[in-house]
């Protein structure tokens, strides 16, 4: 198209004037769509003449830019642009007859610090410099992206670091259990028999040990990457074997266990061995929560292609101020608690593309509620025969 008009430039002296309205038209058009194609870009875009005076803009750049667009036509493009060190960028770099690409800059706004990136390159025309061509785009989310890919990096490099800490504090503490073991049976040869206090001593030592072992285990357990092997599994039989399994621990903290389990149940894919951990945990927190005794109630059911399994209690409650902190780790209300197994038991279930949602009233107890995915079984095609 511009090769046309072009060469119906060079015959303007011999057109009429219905054909000069029509390469009129034709000219416009080319022009509108130039106009479009810059408005549509997402990158911010100035076009300076050889005096360096601004004589187009895209949107993008308005949008972008803190600039003054009132009488671009009276000063130098940089003198329109209200940051100053991005100004005097452009000045310095248009006026050395030099090119720069992506310099990043800090521009300070209300709503925070907003990145922008801006590139100055000479317009090139018939092998001389025409201009100037300036782009502009935020990349604030770029960097704030990388901003938090540094600190998980960080992050991660620490919890590697914790957790081979942890892992070497496992075999001093074993160690000393042993010995513990060691010196109880060396006491228990003394003729006139071991004392009352050291006795207690020992089983002081015996819990702590104990204590601190559990303490390693869990943190182990929250900072190591977690390694899901996903088969298809029926929930209410998990359910029902962990049931069996805690009875004894259950009826002794004089709690009531009541199982609703919905029938035919699709199965879901998932991880036995951490969706058990990960129920034990709602389950322990629970019994934590009733010292007296009381109910623990937990119940599945299906909506769709979506499972729902809810954990509740009649317990003393979660409060209020406290309840959107539950599920970060290390967070814990309990006097000797580790605040791991809530972090877990949110971790579990968000790798097995669910989510855990809780609802609790001080007093009166707690639910935990848990949406899975269900297995979707494969539609059978219908057959059909071809008249």
């Amino acid at each position: 198209m511009r090769e046309f008009i072009r060469r119906a430039l060079q015959k303007t002296s011999r057109m009429n004037s219905e054909q000069l309205q029509s390469l009129l038209s034709l000219i416009t058009e080319e022009y509108e769509l130039l106009d479009a194609v810059l408005d549509s870009l997402g990158t911010g875009i100035l076009i300076c003449d050889s005096f360096h005076i601004l004589v187009q803009h895209n949107k993008a750049a308005a949008r972008i830019l803190p600039f003054e667009f009132h009488d671009v036509q009276e000063r130098p493009v940089w003198a329109c642009v209200r940051e100053s060190e991005i100004a005097a960028f452009i000045q310095q770099t248009i006026e050395n007859e030099d090119s720069a690409t992506a310099r990043e800059f800090g521009v300070e706004e209300f709503s925070g610090t907003r990145f922008l990136s801006i590139s100055v390159m000479p317009l090139v025309r018939s092998k001389s410099v025409r201009g100037t061509i300036i782009t502009i785009e935020d990349v604030t989310w770029k960097k704030n992206e990388e901003l938090r890919n540094r600190r998980l990096e960080s992050l991660a490099s620490l919890t590697n670091l914790a957790a081979t800490v942890a892992h070497e504090i496992k075999n001093p503490l074993g160690s000393i259990s042993i010995y513990v073991q060691l010196l109880r049976k060396s006491l228990a040869r003394i003729p006139d028999g071991t004392p009352e206090e050291l006795v207690q001593y020992l089983d002081i030592i015996d819990e702590e040990i104990e204590r601190l072992n559990r303490i390693v285990v869990d943190f182990l357990f929250a900072v190591r990457p977690l390694k899901f092997e996903f088969t298809s599994l029926d929930l209410n039989l998990i359910i029902q074997s962990l049931a069996a399994f805690m009875s004894e621990e259950l009826s002794h903290a004089s709690v009531t266990l009541i199982l609703d389990l919905a029938q035919s149940l699709p199965h879901i894919q998932g991880d036995d061995r951490f969706l058990r951990q990960m129920l034990i945990n709602l389950i322990q927190n629970s019994l934590a929560a009733m010292p007296t005794g009381g109910t623990i109630s937990i119940a599945t059911s299906q909506t769709d292609d979506v499972i729902t399994l809810t954990v509740s209690d009649t317990g003393t409650g979660i409060p209020a101020d406290v309840i959107d902190r539950i599920f970060e780790p290390y967070f814990t209300t309990k006097a000797d608690g580790t605040g791991l197994g809530l972090a877990m038991a949110y971790k579990v279930v968000k790798e097995h593309g669910g989510d855990i949602y809780v609802q609790s009233e001080v007093g009166k107890g707690t639910c935990f509620r848990i949406t899975l995915p269900a297995v979707r079984k494969a539609l059978k095609m219908i057959e059909y025969e071809e008249e």
